[in-house]
């Protein structure tokens, strides 16, 4: 993900003030995912967070992804993709996803410090050597070229509740101790932590949340825009492959 586009200065007053009052709902909400339902996990309320806002097309889901080589992802608190034209599996109260149909992740932390971090870069890179289409995973540069709309993009994101680190300077110490962590591999893309604000690793650019929720509109659309935006390049999942030995199964019948 690229360095935000600042807002129009044509929009209207009302457009303007609608935003910020999507944004003050967020805020508002994700205080409440924060609490907590009895008998409700803070990811699964994270799930209905989205499910909630999320164009129809699209599923959240918990769960697993697994490649055309076998290869299986590191269990994801949420995983994003189109119910329209795909769907998962379920097994053992848990959704496997094959790779070809995930677009995006978050991954939820009670509480973020250096050894979260480093737990996450591990299964980070997990995630990161799956081959949708028997395919090295593409990049933040792979373009939108129609002849690589078999090269899958994945938007990996965390999702905290809290932060070990003072707020003083939060949002530099916060990216320097990821970026340390996570050297010069791509493996996360943004990081909100709540009432705190949201890291965008891929860009090198920060937001400090404010009273309008002003950081975690930013993380909720860069999440709709990229399962958007890649859902629309992505080439259809070929289901047919995951069935093993399929030619031996069929015989003639004459």
């Amino acid at each position: 993900m690229g360095r935000p586009l600042p807002r129009s200065p044509f929009l209207n007053s009302r457009f303007g003030a609608a935003v910020e009052e999507f944004g003050i709902a967020l805020k508002k909400s994700s205080s409440i995912v924060h609490r907590g339902n009895k008998g409700t996990s803070r990811e699964e309320s994270l799930r209905q967070f989205f499910r909630e806002r999320i164009p129809k097309a699209f599923a959240v889901v918990e769960g697993e992804v697994v490649d055309l080589v076998g290869s299986v992802s590191p269990q994801l608190d949420l995983m994003f993709y189109n119910q329209s034209i795909n769907f998962a599996l379920n097994a053992d109260q848990s959704s496997i996803l094959p790779a070809e149909a995930l677009l995006a992740s978050v991954e939820v932390k009670t509480t973020l410090s250096k050894n979260e971090i480093e737990k996450s870069v591990i299964a980070a890179k997990k995630l990161r050597q799956l081959r949708p289409f028997d395919r090295t995973l593409g990049g933040v540069d792979v373009g939108d070229a129609p002849q690589k709309v078999n090269i899958a993009r994945y938007y990996h994101c965390l999702f905290a509740y809290g932060s070990d680190l003072s707020e003083k300077d939060w949002m530099k110490r916060e990216a320097e101790r990821i970026r340390s962590i996570c050297g010069s591999e791509h493996l996360i893309d943004s990081v909100y932590v709540l009432n705190r604000g949201l890291l965008n690793i891929s860009a090198n650019v920060g937001r400090l949340e404010d009273d309008h929720g002003g950081a975690i509109s930013n993380f909720y659309f860069s999440i709709l825009n990229f399962i958007q935006r890649e859902n629309g390049r992505r080439a259809e999942t070929p289901f047919y492959r995951y069935m093993a030995h399929a030619s031996r199964a069929w015989s003639k019948l004459n």
